[in-house]
This record gives C-alpha cells, structure tokens and sequence, in this order.
C-alpha cells in the first residue's frame, strides 16, 4: 500500500470514528435532556429547562448547566430551584443496553427558594405545596378502571425509554432562599451534603421520586430548625399578634404553633 492509500485510508477511519463520537454524544445528550426535562417535569409537575449538555464519549462523562425549575403560580420567584452544575460519569457500555448505568452525578451550587405568603386568608409556602409525595394522591382512589387504563398506557411509554440507575447521587452547597414579606423573613440557609445511594427506574432501586420527598423533608426541617432556634422567633411571635385579622383562624394556629 503506498503513501498516498495510507492517509486516504486514515482519513477515512479517523472520520468514521469521529462520526461515531458524535452520533454517540448526540445519542447521550437527548438521553440526559429527556432525563432532566421530561423525567423531571412529569416527577416534580412543574417546568424543567436546561441551559447546556455537554457530553465527553472518551471521558464518559456529562457537564450540565444551569438547570431550572419553575416556581409554582401566585409565587414572587420565577423558580423554585436553581442548579448551577450537574456532572455526571456513566458506564460507556450501558449505553447499548436497556438500562444506562450512571456511576455518580454530583449537582453542585442548588438554591431553592422558599418563600410564605397569604393569598386568600390562607398562609402557604411553595415546598409543601411542591413536595412529590402530596400529589395526585386522591385520584388514585377514584375512576380505578380509567387509572388502570391510564397505568398500562404508562407502562407502555416506559418501554420505549431506557431504564436508569445512579449508583451514587451527590448534592453539594445547597442553599436554602428563605423569604416572607408578611412575615419579614429574609435569611439564607447552608444545607448539609447530601448522598443516596442506588437511585433510578429500574426494580429495587430507589425512586427519584422518593429521593425528593426525602429532599424536600430535610429542607422544611432545616428551616423550621433555622428559624424556630435563631433570632427569628422572637420577631415572628410579635408580627403574629398583628396578623389575627388578616388571616383565617386555622392559619393563625397553624402558625403560633410552629412558633410558640
């Protein structure tokens, strides 16, 4: 084979592979983008976007960032989350398979944004309106034959999508926004680090719907700790005795309980 065979034939295999790659990283980029957004969105029942994906087949890893997910309706903040970055390192050979192998995924720089309000004489928050596990829970328990109907549909649009497990999911400088303009809140929150193990969709493995209501657990129990053990009791328990006619008396209790 002479000189001129052998660089037509490397260009041609170094293209070829180059064309693999790139099929390879388009392939894994809509996996993580159909992960996050839809995924996402049908768990949390709210807007997901994503601001990049990018995707190293030699390295087998994934750099996503500036996710967001948008604040409930009647809520000052456009979101309620905010992550910076999320990296991820995957098996390269599960993408072949039916179920994709994530080795870690650490999400690094979260804010969330927690806030209190009265709408209607009634005092809410969006965490415990946004927590997974309070939704959609009576609807189960009535119209079953259009339920089943509705599970088999489901179970058959989860056939045509892979499967996922995340060995080890990482949540590092999370920060809680704590907000209330009736209340005059406005402190910021450091939480923990947080690690779970073996989450995904496939049989025995933690569901991601069940890491987040752990999430959101340890969220409303940080805030409740921050304030009630702060400086912020104090000032609370005397914006309540001016609240008696602006909110309804199941709200009132509810809050002089949190605070007494």
């Amino acid at each position: 084979m002479n000189k001129k065979k052998i660089i037509i034939f490397s260009l041609l295999f170094f293209g070829i592979i180059f064309l693999i790659f790139d099929f390879l990283s388009y392939r894994v980029n809509k996996i993580v983008k159909n992960l996050i957004i839809n995924q996402g969105s049908q768990t949390l029942g709210q807007q997901v976007s994503v601001g990049q994906i990018d995707t190293s087949i030699l390295g087998s890893s994934v750099k996503i960032s500036n996710i967001e997910i948008k604040n409930l309706e009647g809520f000052k903040n456009k979101n309620i989350i905010q992550i910076k970055n999320i990296n991820a390192d995957f098996l390269f050979t599960s993408l072949f398979k039916d179920t994709i192998v994530i080795k870690n995924i650490n999400i690094e720089g979260a804010t969330l944004y927690y806030e209190v309000l009265i709408s209607n004489r009634e005092v809410k928050d969006n965490v415990s309106s946004f927590k997974p596990a309070t939704k959609n829970t009576v609807s189960s328990s009535v119209k079953t034959s259009d339920s089943s109907k509705e599970q088999e549909n489901s179970k058959q649009s989860q056939k045509k999508n892979k499967d996922f497990l995340v060995n080890q999911l990482t949540i590092n400088n999370s920060t809680i926004n704590a907000s209330s303009e009736f209340l005059d809140i406005k402190k910021d929150i450091n939480l923990s680090k947080m690690s779970f193990n073996n989450v995904g969709t496939v049989e025995q493995a933690t569901k991601f719907k069940e890491v987040l209501q752990m999430i959101f657990s340890n969220v409303l129990l940080n805030i409740n700790n921050e304030i009630i053990q702060g400086d912020l009791k104090n000032k609370i328990k005397d914006k309540l005795k001016n609240l008696r006619n602006k909110i309804s008396s199941e709200s009132l209790k509810k809050l002089e309980r949190t605070f007494r």
